[in-house]
């Protein structure tokens, strides 16, 4: 039996973002499969809600900035009870190698690129030290001291290098109230050998699900072979399965190799933005993690190169909606009473 939810934006009968989701598939039928050219919300792999196709009423306006719903997971992927709503920034950030680094206490000199997040990557720090909060230091220093390279296919010389910091403070989490309304969560990252596998295989993989996939793998640079999640993160990027999931192109069933066809139609897929990164690593390559390509496809790049930068993160399970219906004209708005602290 489904239960139909009332979506009243009204304080006195909040409605969280996430039940609006669910409410606004429940009212499209329920479905759990598509077709190809589909676009809408659809129940998949059990337990999750995805936005799939060109044409999704999934805005939201979040901290004076635009930004769409991925789709709504349960604890089966975010290691945190209820549904929480992922959001993603609409526009690209800024641009910053995945993760150049020398060792855990210097990032000023480059040696090595190591495609493990949790080293941390020097991208895993600017979000969630910097970008989360602006004014926050580390044991980096602040913003301006962190070096990081800003350029695609250099020679990855020390020229190459910037502690720039004005797009991060300028998009920023502007307030402690907003910073915790972000649900701080486990992010997968294990990895594929090669890009071309189909959205259902990645999806598989980065969860270490993969008995019957012999092409998955952790990132293993320097023997970091059990580092399969981040616990407790707050701010990661999308995966390869979240940019495959969001293709209206093939149907839901469909298995076709990611880099040279599911991802080759752009057009049909809303979370396409160009060329950036995803959290995803190439598995037994530590110097390499996957991200989209100008035309769309899913590729391998080292991880020294600067690609696209967009936050994805989690919003509590209390945020609810005050107004909006989604479209772009008029984004769904959020508040958050009982969001405590982060």
């Amino acid at each position: 039996l489904l239960t139909i939810y009332n979506v009243d934006t009204t304080k006195a009968d909040t409605v969280t973002l996430a039940n609006t989701v669910i409410s606004k598939w429940q009212s499209n039928g329920s479905p759990t499969s598509w077709s190809e050219g589909a676009s809408g919300i659809y129940h998949t792999n059990g337990h999750e809600y995805r936005y799939v196709g060109a044409n999704v009423d999934n805005w939201v306006s979040f901290n004076n900035d635009m930004y769409r719903i991925i789709g709504v997971f349960d604890s089966s992927t975010t290691g945190v009870s209820g549904n929480l709503v992922k959001l993603i920034r609409d526009k690209t950030l800024m641009y910053s190698a995945w993760g150049a680094f020398n060792d855990t206490t210097n990032y000023t000199t480059f040696s090595n690129y190591n495609n493990n997040w949790t080293k941390p990557a020097n991208l895993n720090v600017l979000l969630n030290t910097y970008f989360f909060n602006s004014d926050a230091t580390s044991q980096y220093g602040t913003c301006e001291d962190l070096l990081y390279y800003t350029i695609a296919n250099t020679s990855y010389g020390n020229n190459y290098k910037t502690n720039d910091c004005s797009k991060i403070k300028r998009y920023s989490i502007k307030t402690q109230e907003l910073r915790n309304y972000i649900q701080p969560a486990s992010w997968y990252l294990k990895g594929y050998k090669t890009p071309e596998y189909s959205k259902s295989q990645f999806y598989s993989c980065e969860r270490s699900d993969s008995s019957s996939i012999s092409n998955c793998d952790k990132s293993n640079f320097y023997g970091d072979t059990t580092v399969t999640k981040a616990s407790n993160l707050r701010i990661g990027l999308m995966y390869v399965s979240d940019y495959l999931y969001a293709s209206g192109h093939y149907s839901s069933s469909d298995t076709t190799a990611a880099s040279y066809y599911e991802g080759r139609y752009p057009s049909q897929n809303w979370l396409y933005n160009g060329f950036e990164w995803t959290i995803t690593p190439v598995g037994t390559v530590g110097q390499t993690s996957f991200g989209v390509t100008r035309d769309g496809i899913i590729n391998s790049f080292i991880t020294v190169n600067a690609l696209g930068v967009r936050p994805s993160f989690y919003l509590k399970s209390s945020v609810y909606v005050t107004g909006g219906n989604g479209s772009y004209s008029n984004p769904y708005t959020i508040a958050c009473d009982n969001c405590g602290t982060n």
